[in-house]
């Protein structure tokens, strides 16, 4: 296999109002997409501690941004609170988040280049340095601490803005278990740990043995980790670039075709 994805199937995991994008260009690469929404997004309504929350971070010193749907949800509530404020630096994990940024009128962002997590973020951007400073940061509710943790102890005062929660969807595994019997699936693209354990739920225990034979993409290794008992072979990226996460299914497939033979 060459690097096209002609005769590849592949699911795609992400939010279905989310999808469109990766879908587009894994069919322009000749795939055959299967849409699993495994994560359903809801955003959290307005409150007294969220409105604080947004005025505290219209002049913080940091606004940490995780994902699209940080920006989707909780810039708007910064700015009606006035802000970013000139001074206030604005930061994400992934180049995708920054783009959304862009395209909502945030334009000096700092994201990190060689990977797309917390830890690759306090590496390779100067709020790895930051102390004594208020942070923000903008997520779902029930995110991860590492980046939180790390940051009080460098003497930063942090604080989340939850602006959206996370839910497991009733995605139908019907159609999945249809194209899976007819040996048209190959690999899925699981984008986080969160959305591994709702896919292993939502394709139920038929979905589950066949797994054992499939390819997965995942972005990190921690993912990766998650994901390795489940499935024959594992390809991990560093970032959602499509690019990447394209030629990471061509190898995923090649990799399953290459052990069945």
């Amino acid at each position: 296999m060459n690097g096209s994805l002609d005769g590849i199937g592949v699911v795609v995991t992400r939010p279905a109002h989310q999808a469109g994008p990766l879908t587009a260009a894994l069919e322009k690469a000749g795939a055959e997409v299967i849409g699993f929404p495994s994560l359903a997004i809801k955003s959290e309504p307005d409150s007294e501690t969220t409105r604080a929350l947004a005025a505290e971070a219209a002049s913080a010193d940091w606004l940490i941004f995780v994902s699209p749907n940080a920006v989707e949800h909780g810039l708007h509530r910064i700015k009606e609170a006035g802000g970013p404020s000139a001074s206030t630096r604005v930061a994400t994990v992934g180049q995708g988040t920054a783009e959304a940024l862009r395209h909502a009128g945030v334009g000096d962002v700092l994201f990190p280049r060689k990977g797309a997590t917390s830890e690759d973020l306090l590496v390779e951007t100067p709020l790895g340095k930051a102390a004594h400073e208020r942070v923000i940061i903008v997520r779902g509710r029930g995110g991860r601490q590492h980046l939180a943790e790390t940051l009080r102890k460098q003497g930063a005062k942090v604080d989340f803005l939850e602006v959206y929660s996370r839910e497991c969807p009733n995605t139908d595994p019907q159609q999945l278990h249809a194209a899976i019997a007819q040996g048209r699936v190959h690999v899925v693209i699981i984008t986080s740990g969160e959305v591994l354990g709702n896919f292993l739920t939502l394709i139920g225990e038929y979905g589950r043995r066949w797994l054992e034979q499939a390819g997965a993409v995942v972005i990190g290794d921690r993912v990766a980790a998650l994901a390795k008992p489940h499935f024959r072979h594992v390809e991990t990226t560093q970032t959602a670039a499509e690019h990447e996460l394209i030629a990471a299914s061509a190898r995923a497939a090649a990799a399953v075709e290459e052990i069945q033979e």
